[in-house]
């Protein structure tokens, strides 16, 4: 089985998260301020986080409409994102959660089109995980 997470991330040491809410009129779903605490450390920078989430659950069966939906919502925001990305380190993460080694996400032409015109680096991180 496979199933996905995505969302978009912006990240700085100087990054005030109010502002970014503010400048892409979309509230987040998740902030991580300086100083909080995480799993093993403190976090030495600010990270905004939108996730999108599928209907009625928190994982995705299809990478693609999980990235298409994130995408939708950021549709009239590219130059404020570009803005963004001149400070700060802007990214679209995917996790991929896999009780199998075999099979994975597939990319369509659209998608990738879609992609490459959003502009934001993409980091696709697998995990395991046991079909329970």
């Amino acid at each position: 089985m496979h199933e996905y997470m995505v969302s978009l991330r912006i990240v700085g040491e100087e990054l005030d998260t109010a502002e970014v809410s503010k400048t892409l009129s979309v509230p987040p779903t998740r902030v991580i301020e300086i100083g909080d605490p995480l799993k093993t450390a403190v976090a030495t920078k600010a990270v905004w986080i939108f996730e999108a989430f599928p209907s009625g659950g928190k994982k995705w069966t299809s990478l693609e409409d999980a990235l298409v939906t994130v995408l939708s919502v950021f549709s009239g925001s590219h130059e404020r994102i570009r803005e963004l990305q001149g400070k700060f380190d802007v990214c679209l993460f995917c996790g991929h959660f896999s009780s199998s080694f075999d099979g994975g996400p597939v990319f369509s032409p659209t998608l990738l089109r879609m992609l490459g015109e959003f502009g934001v680096e993409m980091f696709l991180d697998t995990y395991f995980s046991d079909s329970e």
